[in-house]
């Protein structure tokens, strides 16, 4: 911050004997100086007020007498005396002891007591305010080198996910295929650590991009009805085997209305669960972990609250502090990794809060609170199908699909799960083979990968909607790593029936193939879940 020394003005003292005609045509040489500086040996004593000097030389007509008189007999010999040492900030300090006509005055500054010059209010005033004004520039500055720097890394992450999930996916579904298969204990428990590793990873690509996004403020969310007792059950499903490979007692529970939806962002709501129970698991080997969500209505809002328990090594309370800030992620200990950096950014983006009760040695217990849109019976989504078969009823009881990728391993993938389906399949590296393809007019449904060189998948998806008649009709569904909200969406604009991620569950494959090739029996099985559930 700049000292008032940098404001001064240089304005040439006076001596005590001077006379008054000497200040009086100083002053009309410097007809914005409001006094002039009274000196002796260095120091000031005394100030001329501009006003009061030339009041009372008025007064005496500007006699002789009166201005053969020396200034020391005329000057205010308690003048206002600022060290010019004073930062801008601490200048209110000292002027607000001064008295109300004080402040109105222009002011001398010194240097350990020696005069160094006059200054005004108004003049640091005005000074403050460029300052300020530069300041807002400076941090205006700063602040848009941070988002491009945070966007920058955002773009950077999202490059190096879309890489490395495509291997992965390949992977985890491979891996998915062979978890099917009449292997032995062994065998089944080698492949399902090829699944849990592989999904970690993917969680992890995926909880980076997402901290990466939350810096550069574009964290989205997409909130649509969500039966809350479904996402619990679904919770089970996924870390059910998980737990039992790792010997701990895994209790996932639901209180509340099993009725009970709610407007909120599910994948978000279970990317939570998901990396508080995994962070749970890692440290209760052999124990117990407690998951719980408590749900309940109050007029158009629904409130939850989840509970994530071990009992594990707890958490040091001088740990606690700073647990879920990005900083923790380093840590090489318990509160380390991404997983509760990202918990915290996601929850605050949907209004909620997130806290840990620990007492050390004795596990800890995570909970968090979010209200969301109570959603109306008649509106929530109904329970999810584990199907793995088609409906295929009346003519097209073996669909023909083309499945359309660039990537070797994911076409074996889909043509296995294909097969699993009892559907037969052909194949295409590239939109360009898509479109050559379908205008054959033997396929029934398409499954498009959108990352493919020469054509992607939804300029493919624009030309076969192109085509006209039946070909322009057949069924588009996207595979695709990239199942963001906002680009789920542009794909369902441009012509696409569904969107299924990668790496491809075959649930939710034949739940988009069903209600593609066959929406009436789909409707149908939906209503019939719902007069079960």
């Amino acid at each position: 911050m700049p000292t008032i020394a940098a404001y001064i003005e240089l304005l040439e003292p006076l001596p005590p004997d001077a006379d008054c005609a000497t200040a009086l045509a100083r002053f009309e040489s410097r007809p914005g100086a409001q006094l002039l500086p009274i000196v002796e040996d260095s120091r000031p004593i005394g100030v001329l007020e501009r006003d009061r000097f030339l009041s009372i030389l008025a007064r005496a007509n500007g006699s002789t007498a009166a201005l053969a008189r020396p200034v020391s007999e005329l000057m205010d010999i308690e003048p206002v005396v600022v060290d010019g040492s004073t930062e801008l900030h601490g200048l209110a300090d000292v002027m607000l002891g001064q008295s109300e006509d004080n402040l109105r005055r222009s002011f001398v500054v010194s240097d350990a007591g020696a005069y160094m010059g006059v200054c005004s209010l108004l003049s640091l005033l005005r000074a403050e305010h460029d300052l300020r004004k530069d300041a807002d520039l400076m941090r205006a500055g700063a602040d848009k080198a941070i988002v491009a720097a945070a966007q920058a890394r955002t773009g950077f992450l999202s490059l190096l996910s879309r890489e490395l999930r495509t291997p992965m996916n390949g992977v985890v579904a491979v891996a998915d295929l062979l978890r099917r298969q009449p292997l032995g204990p062994d065998a089944q428990a080698y492949v399902q650590t090829i699944m849990d590793s592989s999904e970690t990873t993917l969680r992890i690509l995926e909880d980076a991009l997402d901290l990466a996004r939350a810096e550069a403020g574009e964290l989205t969310l997409d909130p649509q009805p969500v039966l809350l007792r479904q996402l619990m059950d679904d919770l089970q499903d996924a870390w059910g085997p998980r737990a039992a490979q790792d010997g701990v007692n895994l209790m996932i529970g639901f209180e509340g209305d099993t009725e009970l939806a709610a407007e909120v962002d599910g994948p978000r709501v279970r990317q939570v669960f998901h990396n508080l129970i995994g962070n749970a698991l890692k440290f209760a080997r052999n124990g117990v972990v407690e998951a719980s969500l408590n749900a309940s209505a109050r007029g158009d809002m629904v409130t939850l609250k989840a509970r994530v328990r071990d009992n594990g090594p707890g958490i040091a309370p001088e740990r606690i502090d700073g647990l879920f800030e990005t900083t923790s992620a380093h840590d090489g200990s318990r509160v380390g990794g991404l997983g509760l950096p990202i918990c915290h950014q996601v929850l605050t983006a949907m209004g909620g809060v997130i806290g840990v009760e620990s007492n050390a040695g004795q596990g800890c217990t995570f909970v968090f609170e979010l209200a969301a849109p109570r959603v109306a019976e008649e509106a929530a989504p109904a329970a999810s199908s584990h199907a793995s078969a088609l409906h295929a009823t009346g003519a097209m009881t073996q669909p023909h699909i083309l499945i359309v990728d660039d990537n070797g391993t994911n076409r074996i993938v889909a043509q296995a799960l294909c097969e699993m389906f009892g559907c037969t399949s052909g194949q295409a590296e590239d939109g360009v083979e898509a479109v050559e393809a379908v205008q054959s007019g033997r396929y029934d449904l398409v499954l498009m990968d959108i990352k493919m060189p020469r054509m992607d998948g939804v300029e493919a998806t624009r030309a076969i909607r192109e085509l006209g008649g039946d070909l322009a009709r057949v069924p588009i569904i996207a595979l695709t790593a990239n199942a963001d909200p906002e680009d789920a969406k542009r794909y369902v604009a441009n012509g696409m029936a569904a969107v299924v991620e990668k790496p491809i569950k075959p649930e939710r494959l034949v739940q988009a193939i069903n209600a593609a090739l066959y929406p009436a029996a789909d409707e149908a099985d939906t209503a019939d879940q719902r007069r079960v559930a």
